[in-house]
């Protein structure tokens, strides 16, 4: 049976290339129902939410070497340019469903 409802949270691995290496970056995301999602990268959009505190919304864990609050994230963007991007896109690349071959 096809199952509607998503789950609360799902893990993806992201290829995070930069600094001359490629690296994984293995992470769990947080469910947002399209319209909260929508209401985040509105937020956003219209500075009335930090890049860092967007992340700390949708990530709910990540295997990086800094914590997952807000000086962690906020360093690991400061070290890493691109990563927030890298971090938003690939959730909602991982929202979107897609239909497989056939």
């Amino acid at each position: 049976m096809f199952q509607v409802k998503a789950p609360e949270s799902f893990r993806s691995t992201l290829t995070i290339i930069g600094h001359g290496r490629e690296q994984k970056l293995n992470l769990t995301y947080r469910h947002l129902p399209v319209a909260d999602y929508a209401s985040l990268l509105e937020r956003l959009a219209e500075d009335e939410l930090s890049v860092a505190q967007a992340i700390l919304d949708i990530v709910v864990d990540w295997d990086a070497d800094v914590a997952l609050d807000t000086a962690g994230v906020e360093l690991a963007l400061q070290q890493q340019a691109g990563l927030d991007g890298a971090i938003i896109g690939g959730y909602t690349q991982a929202l979107q469903v897609a239909r497989k071959g056939n």
